[in-house]
Protein backbone atom coordinates (compact mmCIF):
# COMPACT_ATOMS: atom_id res chain seq x y z
CA UNK A 1 0.00 0.00 0.00
CA UNK A 2 1.19 3.20 -1.26
CA UNK A 3 2.20 5.77 2.13
CA UNK A 4 0.45 8.86 0.46
CA UNK A 5 -2.69 9.96 -0.93
CA UNK A 6 -3.31 11.44 -4.53
CA UNK A 7 -4.50 15.23 -4.89
CA UNK A 8 -7.49 14.97 -6.98
CA UNK A 9 -8.92 18.45 -6.85
CA UNK A 10 -8.19 21.21 -9.45
CA UNK A 11 -8.49 23.83 -6.48
CA UNK A 12 -5.60 21.52 -4.17
CA UNK A 13 -3.42 21.78 -7.45
CA UNK A 14 -3.80 25.42 -7.84
CA UNK A 15 -3.55 26.28 -4.58
CA UNK A 16 -0.18 24.41 -4.17
CA UNK A 17 1.12 26.17 -7.23
CA UNK A 18 0.13 29.92 -5.63
CA UNK A 19 1.05 29.28 -2.02
CA UNK A 20 3.24 26.29 -2.04
CA UNK A 21 7.21 26.63 -1.23
CA UNK A 22 8.74 26.13 -4.94
CA UNK A 23 12.13 24.04 -5.28
CA UNK A 24 13.29 23.43 -8.99
CA UNK A 25 15.60 20.69 -9.66
CA UNK A 26 17.14 19.96 -13.18
CA UNK A 27 14.55 17.42 -14.03
CA UNK A 28 11.73 18.67 -11.74
CA UNK A 29 9.65 21.23 -9.96
CA UNK A 30 8.12 20.59 -6.77
CA UNK A 31 5.62 22.56 -4.64
CA UNK A 32 5.30 21.84 -0.70
CA UNK A 33 2.51 22.76 1.81
CA UNK A 34 1.46 22.31 5.02
CA UNK A 35 -1.12 19.65 5.79
CA UNK A 36 -4.73 20.35 7.01
CA UNK A 37 -5.95 18.97 10.07
CA UNK A 38 -7.37 16.18 8.71
CA UNK A 39 -4.81 14.84 6.34
CA UNK A 40 -3.93 11.38 8.03
CA UNK A 41 -1.21 10.58 5.21
CA UNK A 42 0.64 12.92 3.09
CA UNK A 43 -1.13 14.17 -0.34
CA UNK A 44 0.64 14.13 -3.43
CA UNK A 45 -0.42 15.03 -6.99
CA UNK A 46 1.82 14.68 -10.10
CA UNK A 47 1.83 16.76 -13.20
CA UNK A 48 3.50 15.63 -16.23
CA UNK A 49 2.75 17.15 -19.55
CA UNK A 50 2.89 15.66 -23.05
CA UNK A 51 6.13 17.53 -23.62
CA UNK A 52 8.16 14.80 -21.33
CA UNK A 53 6.85 12.38 -24.37
CA UNK A 54 4.08 9.46 -25.36
CA UNK A 55 1.91 8.11 -22.68
CA UNK A 56 4.10 5.11 -21.84
CA UNK A 57 6.78 7.61 -21.01
CA UNK A 58 4.75 9.62 -19.02
CA UNK A 59 3.24 6.90 -16.63
CA UNK A 60 6.82 5.36 -16.86
CA UNK A 61 8.28 8.97 -15.77
CA UNK A 62 5.07 9.04 -12.95
CA UNK A 63 5.46 5.77 -11.38
CA UNK A 64 9.09 6.38 -10.90
CA UNK A 65 8.53 9.20 -8.95
CA UNK A 66 5.03 7.65 -7.06
CA UNK A 67 7.84 4.92 -5.61
CA UNK A 68 10.80 7.02 -4.55
CA UNK A 69 8.26 9.27 -2.42
CA UNK A 70 6.72 6.33 -1.15
CA UNK A 71 10.63 5.80 0.16
CA UNK A 72 10.65 9.30 1.40
CA UNK A 73 7.50 9.93 2.73
CA UNK A 74 7.39 6.99 4.97
CA UNK A 75 9.83 8.50 7.38
CA UNK A 76 8.00 12.68 6.87
CA UNK A 77 5.20 14.19 9.01
CA UNK A 78 1.71 14.14 6.74
CA UNK A 79 1.91 17.24 4.02
CA UNK A 80 1.00 18.60 0.61
CA UNK A 81 3.10 17.79 -2.41
CA UNK A 82 3.25 18.52 -6.20
CA UNK A 83 5.61 17.12 -8.61
CA UNK A 84 5.70 18.77 -11.65
CA UNK A 85 8.11 16.51 -13.85
CA UNK A 86 9.89 18.34 -16.88
CA UNK A 87 10.89 16.74 -20.11
CA UNK A 88 14.50 16.27 -19.14
CA UNK A 89 12.28 13.67 -16.09
CA UNK A 90 12.26 10.86 -19.27
CA UNK A 91 15.58 10.22 -19.75
CA UNK A 92 16.78 10.77 -16.02
CA UNK A 93 17.89 7.64 -14.10
CA UNK A 94 15.38 6.34 -11.49
CA UNK A 95 18.61 6.71 -8.95
CA UNK A 96 18.57 11.06 -10.06
CA UNK A 97 14.91 11.46 -9.73
CA UNK A 98 15.04 9.95 -6.42
CA UNK A 99 18.25 12.21 -5.25
CA UNK A 100 16.43 15.49 -6.56
CA UNK A 101 13.51 14.82 -4.70
CA UNK A 102 15.04 13.50 -1.50
CA UNK A 103 16.96 16.92 -1.70
CA UNK A 104 13.68 19.30 -2.11
CA UNK A 105 11.94 17.51 0.52
CA UNK A 106 14.55 17.50 3.08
Amino acid sequence: MRRFASLRRTADFARLRQRGRRVATANLTIFRGDAHPADKRPLVGFTISKAVGKAVVRNTVRRRLGACLHELLASQAPQRVLVIARPSAAAAPYRTLCAELARALA
